[in-house]
């Protein structure tokens, strides 16, 4: 759990910071980060795991690493959907009660997008689960040592434990955001039928 909440929380932030950053430079500018982020993403959990093993070395760093690159597309994705599909006359209306740029950015866009941004780190963290599972292999100590067990000593024990725990917690992890999303879209439509009352 330690390992992915830090994954997850680099994540999270570097992929939020580019996804805001790509839609304030405008497609053009920004068209070099999607190639790459997608490159990263489309390359197997195990072959980012060698990566960083061949970057790292065999330690945490390697896995944390792995878990990082796995997760930030979605949440990159989704920061940049969120933010680019906000009404632009809402910004506008924001511009013409005297806003900066910022206040704009964290009051207005940011909040506006969250249900959204919930959604990509929804989908980075179950994904996360897997190569987290995975990073067994280069000797890090996660629910995927007892899957490895049960496959190396043929312990059907080890190996239902180690499925069924990964398992739960991707499920878990899954409905919990799912529950934060919900209820900031809840709150969020309550908040405008109050303006509009």
């Amino acid at each position: 759990m330690v390992l992915f909440v830090i994954s997850i929380l680099l994540a999270t932030g570097i992929g939020v910071s580019l996804g805001v950053v790509t839609v304030k430079l405008g497609r053009k500018n920004s068209a070099y980060i999607d190639p790459i982020v997608n490159v990263l993403q489309a390359a197997p959990e195990l072959v980012l795991l060698a990566v960083a093993v061949l970057l790292f070395g065999v330690n945490v760093q390697a896995a944390i690493a792995a878990l990082f690159v796995k997760g930030l597309l979605p949440i990159l994705r989704n920061t940049y959907s969120g933010i680019r599909n906000i009404d632009y006359a809402v910004v506008e209306a924001a511009k013409g009660m005297g806003m900066s740029s910022l206040q704009i950015l964290f009051r207005l866009e940011i909040p506006i997008a969250m249900p959204v941004i919930l959604s990509g780190i929804r989908v980075a963290s179950v994904m996360a689960v897997s190569t987290l599972t995975l990073s067994a292999y280069i000797g890090v100590k996660s629910l995927g040592v007892l899957i490895t067990r049960g496959i190396a000593t043929s312990s059907p024990d080890a190996l239902i434990t180690g499925s069924v725990l990964t398992a739960l917690l991707a499920i878990v992890l899954n409905f919990s955001i799912l529950w934060l999303e919900r209820a900031l879209m809840r709150h969020r439509g309550a908040k405008t039928n109050e303006k509009n009352d």
